[in-house]
């Protein structure tokens, strides 16, 4: 299975972002063959619909599950809709910390999108 982290890194060792559009990084990680591949969210800085960019990157990828701290109704509906499901990281986590805690069954899976309301705030917070 691949799974999509963002992340404030671009390796396993990275924290988890808790945003998922304006995330800083991202890493996808397969758990079949143990391979990381990490980079920078090119849609970060974007003026709109950066979450829907950002989740194609995680579609184009082929991933089965995402994790990050929150999803806004965008990118929550455009991974909702491949079929990709979305999971909470504990704050503070690593990315490895996080695969760990999804594959033991321990992270919550959202059932619906952070509100636009809260995502926002989070990203003031964050700046």
């Amino acid at each position: 299975m691949k799974i999509f982290i963002t992340a404030k890194g671009n390796a396993i060792d990275s924290i988890v972002d808790p945003r998922f559009g304006r995330a800083e990084y991202y890493v996808i990680y397969d758990t079949e063959t143990g391979k990381v591949i990490g980079g920078k969210n090119p849609h970060k800085e974007g003026r709109i619909a950066v979450g829907i960019s950002f989740a194609q990157i995680a579609i184009e990828n082929g991933v089965e599950a995402a994790i990050s701290g929150n999803f806004g109704p965008n990118a929550f509906e455009v991974l909702k809709a491949a079929g990709t499901k979305m999971h909470r990281a504990k704050e503070g986590q690593t990315v490895k910390e996080a695969v760990e805690s999804l594959l033991s069954g321990e992270l919550e899976e959202f059932r619906e999108a952070t509100p636009r309301e809260v995502a926002e705030k989070i990203e003031k917070e964050l700046k």
